[in-house]
């Protein structure tokens, strides 16, 4: 499948913020996270690094 775990940085630990997020779209400042359930998350982040053969996508605070 191509769902992803998305994290946020917090100095040297990431913090899990949703898990299966299908789509990832920006919204102004900020990021819309959607699940494969139709779930919705609206955070203030911006893209760190996104991994796709590890399925896990890491923001940045801000």
């Amino acid at each position: 499948m191509c769902e992803a775990t998305v994290f946020v940085s917090k100095g040297k630990d990431l913090e899990k913020v949703m898990e299966d997020v299908v789509e990832l779209r920006r919204e102004g400042d900020k990021l819309l996270l959607v699940d494969v359930f139709g779930e919705q998350r609206i955070i203030s982040a911006k893209v760190g690094e996104v991994q796709l053969m590890d399925h896990r996508i890491v923001l940045r605070e801000g």
